[in-house]
């Protein structure tokens, strides 16, 4: 049997009908990084958001796009505007939007919406795109362990604790995100360790009977088949430009090099 899309299914599956791909792109932490990175990065990510325009049904930003955002109760000024405005076009020209919360960037909420034409999510996503039933969320804190960590979440999302970090001035809560993601720095080390029970929890949902099971998080672009279905890891847009394409073919792993979505060989996890 299998996985049942989700409440979402019959809206977004329509958008599979009309044989348009569906894009994934996830983890480009907009703000970490010195300004001469950053704006390369925002640059060229603006410049693929327009490549899609009247070429996607349907994209999904799988977490972490932004390295820190949070909605405070007063309006406070809006960064990466041209990521804002070039998301906002999409969605105008009738493309749909999705947006995961990451563990970066999970306090997006209506605001985000008003200004994007995004539908937010804080849980993760389950539809029906080509007739493959999907699953795809952000990652953190889904495989099996960790339980520091998923305490730790537990708590920063909890209402008491935004409503606390919503009483910090803007200024502040940025200095603050930006010592904690130093604590979360990307290395080596990290992605060996994560990889493997990354990759048993997307085992774990194409057993549940989804087709193509996809996470962010990693930061490194993976995709294998596991019985009848396909694991996929996004990878980066930090580092790799990283993006996934599902059409009626299937799935497959893209990279935006020189102005363009090019093909990139598939990677599994090694054994």
């Amino acid at each position: 049997m299998r996985a049942n899309p989700g409440p979402q299914g019959d809206s977004v599956a329509r958008a599979g009908v009309a044989g348009k791909p569906v894009y994934f792109i996830a983890d480009a932490h907009l703000g970490i990084e010195s300004d001469e990175v950053e704006a390369a990065k925002e640059r060229e990510l603006t410049a693929l958001l327009a490549h899609l325009l009247g070429r996607a049904s349907l994209v999904y930003l799988v977490g972490d796009i932004f390295d820190f955002w949070f909605e405070y109760p007063r309006a406070t000024p809006t960064d990466h505007p041209e990521v804002i405005a070039a998301l906002s076009a999409l969605a105008a020209s009738g493309t749909r939007v999705r947006f995961l919360g990451g563990n970066h960037d999970y306090w997006a909420g209506a605001r985000f919406e008003q200004m994007t034409g995004a539908t937010v999510h804080r849980t993760p996503v389950t539809d029906t795109h080509f007739g493959l039933r999907t699953f795809v969320a952000h990652g953190d804190g889904l495989p099996e362990g960790d339980w520091s960590y998923k305490a730790l979440k537990a708590i920063i999302r909890s209402r008491p604790a935004i409503a606390g970090f919503g009483l910090i001035p803007a200024a502040t809560g940025k200095r603050i995100a930006r010592w904690a993601s130093g604590l979360s720095e990307i290395t080596e080390e990290r992605l060996r360790r994560a990889i493997p029970t990354m990759s048993a929890f997307l085992e774990s949902k194409l057993s549940e009977g989804y087709d193509v099971a996809v996470v962010g998080h990693v930061h490194k672009q993976l995709l294998w088949k596991s019985g009848a279905g396909t694991a996929v890891v996004v990878g980066d847009w930090m580092k790799h430009r990283s993006v996934i394409e599902m059409t009626e073919a299937g799935v497959r792993p893209l990279s935006w090099i020189d102005g363009a979505l090019r093909e990139v060989p598939a990677v599994a996890p090694r054994a």
